[in-house]
């Protein structure tokens, strides 16, 4: 199938905590049908996690119902996870890295995720377009995916 375009499996969420919920199951079950190994999905759920909460928590008012798109494709060995939203502009790759404490008596709760993302995923892009914010992770993997 050269020239073929990869498999894409998406997930619309809103902020609702019970809506936001379905994100795990979803990730579990496209990653299968996409053949993705199962230790690049754990920290695919680590990364996704990160970024879908990050956008309901910090871009949208509190239970505005606002949707995030979730995208997850493989093709050439590299499984790529997309997360587009309508908030207002941010770019993570561009937010400063919170200092590491002296101590854990110094230590703050939060700012830490986007350390956390850039940790499992070394390959990331964030654009603006049309209003959207669109943060792409790209995980490369060993063997080809097996679309259904």
């Amino acid at each position: 199938m050269t020239g073929a375009a990869p498999a894409t499996e998406v997930l619309r969420v809103t902020t609702a905590l019970a809506d936001l919920s379905r994100l795990y199951p979803w990730l579990e079950g496209a990653a299968a049908r996409l053949g993705l190994p199962q230790p690049l999905v754990q920290k695919m759920q680590v990364v996704a996690e990160e970024a879908v909460m990050n956008v309901a928590m910090h871009a949208y008012a509190p239970g505005s119902g606002e949707a995030i798109e979730i995208r997850l494709s493989a093709a050439s060995a590299v499984a790529e996870l997309a997360v587009e939203d309508s908030g207002p502009e941010f770019n993570p790759l561009m937010a400063a890295e919170k200092p590491r404490p002296a101590s854990l008596v110094d230590a703050q709760p939060g700012g830490l995720g986007i350390k956390l993302v850039k940790r499992y995923c070394q390959d990331i892009s964030y654009t603006r377009q049309n209003g959207h914010n669109l943060l792409t992770l790209r995980f490369p993997f060993e063997g080809p995916a097996v679309p259904a």
